[in-house]
């Protein structure tokens, strides 16, 4: 009876954790639609300003390369499937990468969510110069991008690495790694951008799309971040709710055949007392 109570008690636990799950999948699922239809907005309008930078940035002869901030992008929570790790790695590589082919670059980590800051920290605490928090917790803004684009544009640094999760599908996220030169490397730019009329003058002009273009930037990859965060939560909840259904199967096959057999010892045992007093 000690083994039959044991399962009992282990298939309750589970049946909870699976209801549990299954109430974060549809959560996730909420969350991903509000996130995604901000999404499916920004994305046209970014395309474009990000066909105008790509035309601003190639009239840039960039010379100096090595400042260098990475921007690793995480979420601030957890249980949604290996997005944050991706991210990690990806930022502890690119270090790496930098250090081999610029022995004598500087290089510092500008973190956005816990999860990234809390890995990266034991490594390269050291490294971090400033860590942006709470931010996937509350509905993405364009204001709070442009605050963290602020501090972007108060460090001295000649190129940003930008490292984020792009959402393809809830099944499908998608590690992207960009570089972003800085506004002090594409100074010599301000003169030479000549594919375009201006009404102002034209430095002044450039420098202000350079800030609405980080802003947005920041924005953008917030974005795609937040909704494969939720996309890849929802999926990882799916998953376990369905490893918890399986799991309560077998232990309830296992209980049963422990119940059948416990039934059937106690009746071969009074059958057995049965037998040897009707004998005497």
């Amino acid at each position: 009876m000690a083994a039959t109570k044991d399962f009992k008690v282990r298939i309750k636990s589970i049946t909870s954790i699976k209801k549990i799950t299954k109430a974060m999948k549809m959560v996730a699922a909420s969350k991903l639609r509000q996130v995604q239809r901000g999404l499916d907005i920004v994305r046209p309008s970014f395309n474009a300003l990000n066909s105008i930078y790509n035309e601003y940035a190639n009239s840039a002869s960039i010379e100096n390369k090595k400042n260098r901030l990475i921007i690793a992008i995480s979420s601030d929570r957890g249980l949604c499937g290996g997005i944050n790790t991706n991210a990690v790695k990806a930022t502890k590589n690119s270090i790496k990468t930098i250090k081999n082919e610029i022995p004598d670059a500087h290089i510092s980590l500008f973190t956005i969510g816990d999860k990234g800051k809390d890995v990266l920290s034991r490594e390269h605490g050291k490294l971090i110069i400033k860590a942006v928090s709470d931010v996937s917790k509350k509905s993405i803004s364009f204001g709070a991008a442009s605050l963290i684009a602020e501090e972007l544009l108060k460090q001295q640094f000649d190129t940003y690495h930008l490292i984020y999760s792009k959402f393809k599908s809830v099944i499908s996220q998608s590690l992207v790694e960009e570089q972003i030169s800085s506004a002090n490397s594409l100074e010599n730019a301000f003169f030479e951008f000549n594919g375009y009329e201006f009404d102002s003058d034209k430095s002044e002009l450039l420098y202000d799309f350079y800030e609405y273009f980080l802003g947005y930037k920041i924005f953008s990859a917030l974005l795609e971040n937040a909704t494969s965060e939720q996309g890849a939560r929802m999926n990882a909840m799916d998953s376990a709710s369905r490893n918890a259904g399986e799991m309560i199967d077998k232990l309830t096959l296992i209980y049963n055949k422990a119940r059948q057999a416990s039934i059937t010892r106690e009746l071969i045992e009074i059958i057995s007392c049965a037998s040897a007093v009707s004998s005497k």
